[in-house]
């Protein structure tokens, strides 16, 4: 049934039974306790009752009780005067902002937003699952897979929750997202397929459930079904936020976005709730008007309520997940201080009390911070200032608050209080600063590891001037990105001229994130869960202003006002309709496959990398199994050679150094035994270099090169193993040039692979050679086997010919 229906009905109703509005309100009451009524809980005779039950606004539960099909709808339907003057305990309850029933059209139109979201994620389906394999894209998810299958290796089951601790030894940073991956995979059977099942399919079902919160927080906070839902397109469809939640992208922002959308959500519904309340004891619909008594009793019964309860548990959970979802959650409460400081402004400029408001979520933000600090001193989850940061928010707040309270009964200016603000913060952080220097440098350290990094893509601005500041947001969020912009905007200046604490959540976490993605685009899909939003208000107000929409009635959200979802226009607006939403999300499609492509593995990387993995298993243990490649693919190849440890800190170090050189025997001297493989890519650099010689040469030509075996070639991969080489042992004149090839085919390549040396002065030559096989050497021949190349061992052969 829809909206419209059950307004229309219920009103019908009303008309027909004036006197019964009361026993309505009653009756919505006890639903909101118990979930449904019966005929002994309505202050209504047996006739009454009849009449009511009898309408299609009501309907009969499976266990022969009753409930109303929409109690939103119903409620708002109700006069204002009644709901006035409604103001005891009873009326406490009376505000309910969960999602009522929509019809199929709209339940439609959120599942398509939805398939929407998997789809693009599913994109490049093929690159992830290679036969048996899962090969995830990009670099760092292999970081995770390798902590994934550690924490396994130890644990005894599902409810081992003695891994709790376990992962807080090993990995300290980003536990939670650790212990979830952990759980996850014991979950599905604790076998390795259930690991790569969990890496592949944890970020699409995370994404899923992350739209899903999203589309609440937009309806609680717009009450239209078409903002939410054009919202989820362009998340769907913004290219760095599908890169980071794509198939087999395992890492910690699939928790940290969720989490982060967990956290502003339950923001949002405290303060929709309270200001809903306000509206309906205010004796007017303007916003700005202030109704002492009336705020009164709104935020008295915002605090009775028990569902303000439920989501202040649900942000201490947020908070806590936060704090130990990644490594640079102290950031996450930047925004949460912001809205705080601003928040209490308001409250004092429309002379809300602000300790009376904000208690729900200083208490949210208390236990969040209690439950952070007990994993981090029973588990060893994190560093301290991880906990320290929602700490020193909390504490904060809680000063701002009581600072605020007697601003506001001392009746001085409000816009002075912010300037106060400022001021206590700066005593606080120099007060911080002396009383807790180690945090501090903890602090400074985590800041210059994640903002001084430098060659990494994800450490650049998104404003950066090389890559032009106006196409580059349009590659990484795309055209919602200025949509969104110009929304936040005009919506930042509506917030300050009125009472709007829920969208003033939305604004604080914009502009934030806008900034820290100005400093670092690796903030920018945080930035576009809130840029999503924004976009999606603009469209529709788009689509209005071409007559393809109803008009959104933000803004104006008041007792009488319901779900907005969206009517089917006629065929040929429909056509017009589709055309606009294309046009608009025409330059998403375009970035979205290509950026998607770029973080995918080649067919030829990903079969050197199971040349290396076979190779491996086939050689001595002693042979080393570190593979030295390209940082921003070298997780990946130690990863499946089972390499133990996930960093990437040798091969960012030495890489360069060894490509760009000019000896590699020379440069073999350096790997001091660390090094069994060697991965090079396609790449433009000068002849004579180790690059040059290795990849184009096949190492080999005049004289070959003697610790480099080619296992793998393709045009863009080649990969060599890192041997001592066999030693072939010459007697011959003193000073004889000697020679020993021998023709070698591997890895789908022919060539002649020839070594020269002089014989010392008591005649003796010694060629170091690295594949095995037949070798000529002068007039006579030698047969080096597999076993001297990977041991260093020596073959002897003499000869009367000097080789050449």
């Amino acid at each position: 049934m829809t909206p419209e229906r059950v307004k229309e009905a219920t009103r019908s109703f009303l008309s027909e039974y004036p006197d019964l509005e009361n026993s309505v309100e009653a009756l919505l009451e006890q639903q909101h306790q118990t979930g449904s009524w019966t005929f002994a809980d309505a202050p209504l005779d047996s006739g009454q009752f009849g009449e009511l039950v009898s309408r299609e606004f009501v309907e009969q539960t499976e266990d022969g009780e009753y409930r109303f099909v929409d109690s939103v709808v119903i409620e708002t339907t109700l006069s204002r005067d009644t709901t006035a003057t409604s103001t005891t305990t009873a009326d406490a309850t009376s505000v309910d902002l969960s999602i009522p029933t929509i019809d199929l059209g709209a339940i439609g139109t959120l599942v398509g937003s939805l398939v929407v979201i998997v789809a693009v994620r599913l994109m490049y389906f093929e690159s992830v699952f290679r036969g048996e394999y899962v090969v995830s894209p990009a670099n760092d998810p292999y970081f995770y897979r390798y902590w994934q299958e550690r924490l396994l290796e130890q644990s005894t089951g599902l409810t081992d929750f003695g891994m709790l601790g376990t992962v807080g030894d090993l990995t300290r940073r980003r536990p939670l997202t650790h212990a979830f991956n952990w759980w996850f995979t014991e979950l599905l059977g604790g076998t390795p397929d259930a690991a790569s099942m969990v890496a592949a399919w944890l970020p699409i079902v995370a994404s899923v459930f992350l739209a899903i919160v999203l589309y609440s927080l937009v309806v609680t906070l717009s009450m239209d079904h078409r903002i939410a839902v054009a919202t989820l397109l362009f998340l769907a469809l913004t290219p760095v936020h599908t890169i980071y939640t794509s198939l087999g992208f395992l890492e910690h922002r699939t928790y940290q976005y969720f989490w982060l959308t967990a956290l502003v959500f339950a923001l949002v519904w405290l303060a929709v709730d309270f200001k809903r309340r306000r509206q309906r004891n205010s004796p007017s619909a303007d916003n700005s008007v202030s109704n002492t008594q009336g705020d009164w009793n709104a935020a008295v019964n915002h605090i009775r309520a028990p569902r303000t309860w439920a989501v202040t548990a649900l942000l201490a959970l947020a908070v806590a997940a936060s704090v130990h979802a990644w490594g640079g959650s102290p950031l996450t409460f930047i925004p949460v201080a912001l809205y705080l400081g601003s928040r209490v402004v308001v409250d004092v400029a429309k002379d809300v009390p602000p300790w009376l408001t904000n208690i729900p979520v200083l208490v949210g933000l208390g236990a969040g911070t209690l439950l952070a600090a007990f994993a981090h001193f029973q588990f060893g989850w994190h560093q301290f200032i991880a906990v320290a940061a929602p700490a020193l928010v909390t504490v904060g707040a809680i000063g701002l608050v009581g600072f605020a309270t007697i601003w506001r009964h001392l009746n001085l200016p409000p816009n002075r209080l912010l300037i106060a603000e400022g001021v206590v913060a700066v005593v606080g952080g120099l007060a911080f600063r002396l009383s807790r220097p180690e945090s501090v440098n903890k602090l400074q350290g985590r800041a210059s590891d994640l903002f001084g990094r430098e060659g990494i893509t994800e450490a650049t601005s998104l404003f950066s001037i090389d890559q032009g500041i106006i196409l580059k947001p349009l590659a990484q969020i795309g055209f919602g990105f200025y949509l969104g912009l110009a929304a936040l905007v005009l919506v930042t200046w509506h917030v300050a001229r009125r009472y709007e604490p829920d969208w003033l959540v939305l604004v604080c976490f914009a502009w934030s994130y806008l900034l820290l993605a100005g400093l670092q685009v690796r903030f920018a899909a945080q930035l576009s869960l809130f840029i999503a939003i924004f976009a999606g208000v603009a469209l529709i107000y788009l689509l209005a202003a071409v007559d393809l929409a109803r008009t959104p009635t933000l803004f104006e959200i008041d007792d009488t006002t319901n779900l907005e979802i969206p009517s089917f226009p006629e065929r040929r607006q429909t056509g017009y309709l589709v055309a606009v939403v294309g046009f608009v999300l025409l330059l998403n499609l375009i970035f979205v496959p290509t950026l998607l492509g770029q973080i995918q593995h080649s067919d030829g990387q990903f079969e050197a990398a199971t040349a290396i993995a076979a190779h491996n298993e086939s050689t001595t243990p002693s042979h080393s199994n570190l593979v030295l490649s390209q940082w921003g693919d070298n997780r990946m190849y130690n990863y499946f050679v089972g390499w133990d440890s996930p960093s990437y800190s040798y091969a960012q170090n030495f890489h360069e150094r060894f490509i760009t050189g000019e000896q590699p025997d020379s440069q073999y001297d350096q790997f001091l035994g660390r090094v069994g493989y060697v991965v090079l890519l396609d790449q433009d650099l000068p002849t004579g270099t180790t690059h040059s010689k290795l990849f184009e040469k096949l190492g080999a030509g005049n004289n070959s090169v003697a610790h480099f075996q080619l296992i793998y070639s393709s045009p863009d991969v080649r990969t060599f193993a890192v041997v001592p080489g066999a030693v072939v042992q010459v007697q011959t004149s003193p000073g004889a040039n000697v020679t020993a090839k021998t023709t070698v085919e591997t890895a789908g390549e022919q060539f002649t692979y020839r070594r020269t040396t002089t014989a010392n002065d008591t005649g003796t030559a010694t060629i170091r050679v690295a594949y095995p096989g037949k070798y000529t050497v002068g007039s006579e021949t030698v047969t080096v086997a597999r076993e001297a190349v990977y041991e260093g061992a020596t073959v002897s052969v003499s000869s009367e010919d000097d080789g050449t």
